[in-house]
């Protein structure tokens, strides 16, 4: 037995056959890692897709399933947009100096949310179903966690 191996530990490991016939410098790989896809741009200053990503949570004619904001909406509209704005953060005053603060803020959850869609489909909508579209967007609010 040799002196210098100790009890217990196993030999070095010996290799016959082809491996031991390689040179190192042969075994050696190169690894590349990469960080960022070729030819992605991305812009720190945008949070999402111009498009969006998603629908929203619920449909626009789901008012019943939340009959209290139903209610709150049919009986005063101006109190339920009041509502969604200040939950948006606005100034108090945006609801009396503002034209088509309905539109606009329904846009503005639109952003937020990265939900699909464009001004025009939400001008359309506002203007045949106000109610069911401030109805929906209080929906959507409470799902986003606003």
């Amino acid at each position: 037995m040799d002196p210098q191996q100790g009890y217990g530990i196993p030999p070095p490991p010996q290799h016959m056959g082809r491996d031991s016939q390689v040179y190192p410098q042969q075994q050696q790989q190169n690894t590349t890692v990469v960080v960022t896809q070729p030819g992605v741009h991305t812009n720190p200053l945008l949070v999402g897709t111009v498009y969006g990503t998603r629908g929203w949570s619920t449909d626009l004619f789901d008012c019943m399933s939340d009959s209290d904001n139903c209610l709150y909406t049919a009986f005063c509209y101006s109190c339920a947009m009041f509502a969604i704005g200040v939950r948006l953060g606005e100034n108090n005053c945006t609801m009396c100096f503002v034209p088509a603060v309905d539109i606009n803020l329904r846009t503005r959850i639109r952003t937020l949310g990265g939900i699909e869609g464009d001004m025009c489909n939400d001008c359309i909508v506002v203007a045949c179903c106000a109610q069911c579209a401030a109805c929906q967007e209080y929906r959507e609010l409470r799902n986003m966690g606003l």
